[in-house]
């Protein structure tokens, strides 16, 4: 009786994996095919075995684009979410925005929060953070992505998505523009008594980060930005439970100018540097109405720079732009790069 049992057992199991492979197999076959492109991810540890670690821009989510019947701050590890999908360009599709419940329509992935929602993030996952590869080529690929040393190229991954939400990865591509990134006079001394630096002192503490753009395909490209650098943003991680945000919002929307406009070869780069002691960069926390820069009142944040293409009023054509987001990989004042 007791072996039956366990046998009994082991075949309920072995059904269920069963099920669950001939689904993930039914939707990578029928499921509607979107491309996401992914973030940078800790160079540091990328692979483990016989697949890439991948990271996208909806795994976290800001408060703002949230909307259920759960409060955002509420959500606890382990709730299902349902991420609803819009087009962008190149099939390349970006979160509309997130909820506790399956939209009515649209396509969506399914997720689930995985860790204390902080600092005003939800952060989610979709089952489709890991790609495996034939044994022996993921070093290449690591090669292609990258490191913190040197430009990153996104890898846009094809996604299958079900009915249900369901995500399933089934092949990738490279995005045709990549993200450079360093760090100069990071502050590495005691922070002591910021609140009475003045300005130049403020400007001469703070960080520098040097962005580059390269065309890493082999077509001319056009990218977009002006003297406010309103093509870059500052996009706080919120891990420490603050809730930041750059408070000028002088640059939102950012909508493309003839002028603005930046050819790029094949291989050529678009070089910036971004002193974050200017007050283009200061933030501001939720729920309050001053703003400093971040190595006064926000030394222990990790923060990205994003490159975020222009919008383009209806009826001008510009067919070689550039569209969509590259965020840089995650740094602080004192220093760090993830």
């Amino acid at each position: 009786m007791h072996k039956g049992l366990i046998v009994a057992l082991v075949l309920s199991q072995l059904g269920v994996l069963g099920y669950l492979a001939g689904q993930r197999e039914w939707v990578r076959q029928r499921g509607e095919q979107i491309y996401l492109r992914t973030a940078p991810v800790d160079p540091r540890d990328p692979m483990r075995g016989d697949y890439v670690r991948l990271s996208y821009g909806l795994n976290s989510v800001d408060l703002a684009q949230y909307r259920g019947k759960t409060a955002g701050t509420a959500l606890s590890r382990g709730t299902a979410v349902y991420a609803l999908l819009k087009a962008g360009p190149d099939d390349v599709y970006e979160l509309d925005y997130l909820s506790d419940s399956a939209p009515p329509s649209g396509l969506y992935l399914r997720g689930r929060v995985s860790r204390e929602v902080l600092g005003g993030q939800i952060p989610v996952s979709y089952g489709i953070e890991q790609y495996f590869v034939e044994q022996g080529s993921g070093e290449a690929i690591e090669l292609r992505r990258g490191d913190r040393e040197g430009v990153q190229i996104p890898m846009e991954v094809a996604v299958a998505v079900g009915s249900n939400g369901l995500g399933v990865l089934s092949a990738y591509r490279w995005s045709r523009l990549g993200i450079g990134f360093e760090q100069i006079n990071p502050t590495t001394n005691a922070l002591s008594n910021t609140l009475n630096w003045d300005s130049a002192t403020i400007a001469q503490r703070s960080p520098v980060l040097v962005v580059s753009l390269q065309n890493v395909s082999d077509i001319e490209l056009k990218i977009a930005d002006n003297d406010k650098h309103c093509g870059f943003s500052l996009q706080s991680l919120g891990d420490t439970g603050r809730s930041l945000s750059q408070a000028d919002k002088s640059c939102s929307p950012y909508v493309l100018r003839e002028a603005d406009m930046i050819n790029l070869a094949p291989g050529e780069v678009y070089r910036v540097e971004l002193n974050m002691g200017l007050p283009r960069w200061y933030v501001t926390e939720r729920g309050s109405s001053t703003s400093s820069a971040i190595v006064v009142s926000a030394a222990n944040e990790r923060f990205r720079l994003v490159y975020q293409a222009p919008s383009v009023l209806p009826g001008m054509d510009v067919p070689l732009l550039w569209r969509g987001s590259l965020a840089s990989p995650a740094f602080s004042v004192r220093g760090r790069v993830d």
